[in-house]
């Protein structure tokens, strides 16, 4: 059987490869469309709609900070050329190793991403490990900047 990788899924390939690498210019001119929006579930400091470049770039840093590990990739293309991506996250907090499941579509035009929606297998494994990794500062501190 012959596989055939489209430049759809090149696309994403380029993503992993400069987010592995740190290569934020390269995401931010190469890889990502400028009216990006990146959908990530949950009910985490990082979960939630990002929209455009900049807010799609800062979400790509603090989850590079979150520590998450990303192996066992496999990607494919539908009939519309959106790519279907898998893989497996793992991340280790407060002496817990956490696993990760995750299934990833994106939505390509141009050459660039125009769109990724994240589909955990565990919501509640990584809203409790991303609750670990960022958590909100006190209250008062918080209502001292206008923010709750």
């Amino acid at each position: 059987m012959t596989t055939v990788v489209s430049s759809n899924i090149d696309v994403v390939r380029r993503m992993y490869a400069a987010f592995h690498a740190r290569d934020l210019d390269q995401l931010r001119n190469d890889v990502f469309a400028n009216d990006i929006v990146w959908y990530m579930p949950g009910q985490h400091p990082l979960s939630g709609r990002h929209d455009g470049i900049d807010a799609v770039m800062a979400f790509n840093a603090a989850l590079a900070k979150a520590g998450i590990v990303v192996d066992n990739i496999h990607l494919g293309e539908l009939d519309d050329g959106t790519v279907v991506e898998k893989h497996t996250g793992h991340g280790h907090s407060q002496g817990v190793d956490y696993i990760f499941p995750t299934c990833t579509s994106y939505r390509v035009q141009d050459g660039k991403i125009v769109e990724v929606r994240v589909h955990t297998n565990d919501p509640h494994a990584v809203n409790e490990y991303m609750w670990a990794q960022y958590q909100l500062r006190s209250l008062p501190d918080r209502l001292a900047d206008g923010q709750v």
